[in-house]
């Protein structure tokens, strides 16, 4: 994860910070109250920093009857949380803004906050005359600066955070090109695929880092830079389900080719489609990225457990086999120690396959509920569990000199014998290294 994180959980959407909404319709509910929350996340100020909202309708706002100054159409800037209590009260709680132009049909609002909190922005109508089913039409345009910045006080640091992230992860990708040149004679499969995911990863923090300073300069991205970056988002990701599919079945391990390579590209271009839907359609689609991650996790857990049993009977059927024929090696690596070292790989595996969810969802519970306003921790805490389940499986996965446990050499059996002539006619006795000394019928040599 992202992720996630490389896992779905993590996935979020940032509103723009320049909003430009047109044609909202502003429609009474059965309280004859008109209300509309103009940004979807609460926006974090530092001081000094500027709002500006100017709000066009169709039609003329209309004055209070009690208050001639004061439009019935309200701006409020409500405090994070004040909005979600039972005994809310718009007038206490929010600071109500009674801007008006000369027209009547906008209302204009610029001020400076002087203390440093998290506002929601909302439009408020209420105790209107004229019927619920009639529907206002406005648009909205809001700019909110924080002292040269359009990101929120929680959001500042994520550029720079994901600076580090690619300079950590330009060194992982250098190690593991320098242990792809030096055993690049026992290069398989598996070794390529995890240097495409560590290029894929690199050119979506290439794109992130862009992405973010897009909306820190400007307020608002561009589809020729969030498209790709969400794509390769999900891309990794879902590579990393692969991987772990691939690698708990033992490609490239103890097989040479995959045997379940077409359900796993069912299951994985599933999850893929369901984040992009997430991301792009609705919120509802992160149900089924779940629930096709978790199909996968178990595939790849099911699946290192496979592994793990044929490798422990192919330890026993060769230790029985080397006992029976009383066969020595003429070198240190043994079949039972090469054996062993692909089931301690499997066991590794198979812990990361384990404990990869549970610290998915620790992890995503804490960001749910303890960093709500806190999204650049949030972001952290995603890129360091990618990174940790990339370096867990670079250290797993590198190549190194298997010479020694290609060839292992076994002396050849032989048997030494001794044969006794006896006094008896028909009887010898043939000694052996192996047996000892046992009696033989013979016949008689012909004279």
């Amino acid at each position: 994860m992202t992720l996630l994180v490389l896992f779905p959980v993590f996935l979020s959407q940032i509103s723009c910070l320049i909003i430009s909404q047109d044609s909202i319709k502003l429609k009474p509910n059965k309280l004859n109250i008109v209300e509309h929350r103009i940004n979807k996340r609460a926006f974090g100020f530092q001081k000094k920093a500027t709002i500006n909202v100017t709000v066009t309708c169709e039609e003329n706002i209309r004055r209070d009857p009690e208050n001639g100054k004061s439009p019935t159409l309200m701006l409020l800037l409500c405090p994070s949380g004040t909005h979600e209590v039972e005994n809310f009260d718009y007038k206490s709680d929010c600071g109500t803004v009674y801007g008006l132009a000369e027209d009547d049909k906008k209302i204009r609002y610029h001020n400076v906050v002087e203390n440093e909190e998290f506002v929601t922005l909302y439009l408020r109508e209420k105790n209107l005359e004229r019927e619920s089913s009639t529907i206002r039409i406005c648009s909205v345009k809001a700019i909110l600066m924080n002292q040269g910045s359009h990101l929120s006080t929680d959001q500042i640091p994520i550029p720079t955070n994901y600076i580090v992230t690619l300079v950590v992860w330009m060194v992982l990708s250098f190690l593991w090109l320098v242990n792809a040149l030096c055993f690049r004679k026992h290069s398989n499969h598996l070794h390529k695929l995890l240097s495409a995911l560590l290029m894929i990863k690199l050119v979506n923090l290439i794109l992130a880092y862009i992405y973010w300073k897009e909306l820190d300069s400007k307020g608002r991205w561009s589809l020729q830079i969030s498209i790709p970056y969400n794509l390769c988002a999900s891309v990794f990701e879902t590579m990393i389900f692969i991987v772990l599919m691939l690698a708990g079945e033992g490609w490239c391990i103890i097989w040479e080719n995959p045997r379940l390579l077409k359900y796993y590209l069912v299951l994985s271009t599933s999850f893929f489609f369901m984040v992009i839907c997430f991301k792009y359609v609705h919120k509802y689609f992160q149900g089924f990225a779940i629930v096709f991650a978790s199909m996968m996790i178990y595939i790849a857990f099911k699946c290192s457990t496979i592994s793990i049993n044929t490798v422990k009977r192919n330890i026993t059927a060769s230790n029985q086999f080397i006992e029976n024929h009383r066969l020595t090696y003429k070198s240190e690596v043994t079949l039972k120690k090469r054996l062993n070292k692909k089931l301690r790989m499997f066991n590794y595996l198979q812990g990361l396959i384990i404990g990869l969810p549970c610290v998915v969802i620790v992890v995503e519970s804490v960001a749910s509920f303890l960093l709500v306003y806190n999204e650049w921790t949030r972001v952290l805490l995603k890129e360091l569990l990618e990174l940790s389940v990339m370096v867990y499986c670079c250290a797993l996965f590198r190549l190194r000199d298997f010479t020694d446990y290609n060839n292992i050499s076994i002396n050849t059996p032989y048997h030494n014998n001794v044969v006794l002539l006896t006094p008896y006619r028909n009887v010898v006795y043939i000694s052996s290294e192996n047996d000892g000394l046992s009696p033989l019928e013979v016949e008689p040599a012909q004279t």
